[in-house]
């Protein structure tokens, strides 16, 4: 593990570190950043190829498990945070490369009978996506498919939140979602099921079919209604006390839990 000194924030070797606030610019330039060890790990343990780690001296420490072939910056004390532009405590962050996004028969081709896919529809709140994702890993969804719309992945936030769920989901990020909804249907034989608020069926009386995509909507505005009308059935989570609607999140914590852990699948 070549530990190589940093003594000058302008230093051209950290610049994606100094770029770290700016999503377009990390997207730019094919690299993510993960923060804390935590993350920094399972980067490293991941299929995404690791650019670089950058470490406080005083947190050398938090690198006595990982790889000996990584690139590792070490700055003085405190130097991290002049370098990133914010108070930062967790000592160390890594730079990860980005893949070419799989295409979605690709991500398809392999699952099983019994399979589960999630769609995100306009879902732009990091911290949003971020729980959505951390919700589909931990539920065991099959793959993620993210419209164009949607934040990006893997922005800072959303990995923090996701807890690098990230890393591990098959994701397809979708640039014509409608299009992509129906190949779904017609080509994978998913049933499309979409999240509204009214005029639906119940969450508690429903089943399930084998292959089952899961639609989420827009923190504000729902699914668009071309996109919940194209679907096989719509699916509404009763409330009480003048509750008007959930969270995206938590709305589609409770889907996922309903149909992967509850609902009895849909009879012949």
């Amino acid at each position: 593990m070549p530990l190589i000194p940093i003594h000058d924030i302008e230093d051209e070797r950290i610049a994606v570190y100094r770029d770290l606030l700016s999503a377009k610019a990390s997207r730019r330039c094919g690299l993510f950043i993960a923060e804390g060890r935590l993350l920094v790990d399972r980067l490293v343990a991941s299929s995404f190829p690791t650019h670089s780690i950058l470490v406080d001296e005083r947190r050398l420490s938090l690198l006595d498990e990982q790889p000996h072939d990584r690139l590792v910056y070490v700055t003085p004390a405190k130097m991290i945070e002049e370098i990133i532009g914010f108070n930062f405590h967790r000592g160390v962050l890594a730079c990860g490369h980005r893949q070419p996004q799989p295409e979605l028969r690709e991500v398809l081709r392999n699952v099983s009978d019994s399979a589960t896919v999630l769609v995100c529809v306009g879902i732009q709140d990091p911290t949003n996506l971020g729980s959505i994702l951390r919700s589909a890993a931990a539920f065991g969804v099959d793959a993620v498919l993210l419209g164009s719309q949607c934040s990006d992945p893997l922005s800072r936030r959303v990995l923090r939140v996701s807890m690098g769920a990230t890393l591990k989901l098959p994701l397809v990020e979708s640039e014509h979602v409608a299009a992509d909804l129906e190949r779904l249907h017609e080509e994978f034989q998913f049933e499309r099921i979409a999240t509204v608020l009214d005029d639906a069926e119940v969450l508690d009386e429903t089943h399930r079919a084998d292959r089952l995509a899961i639609l989420i909507g827009n923190e504000a505005h729902g699914l668009p209604d071309e996109i919940s009308q194209a679907c096989e059935r719509r699916v509404t989570i009763p409330m009480q006390m003048g509750t008007d609607s959930l969270n995206a999140a938590v709305a589609s914590g409770i889907m996922l839990h309903h149909f992967l852990r509850v609902a009895p699948r849909t009879r012949s």
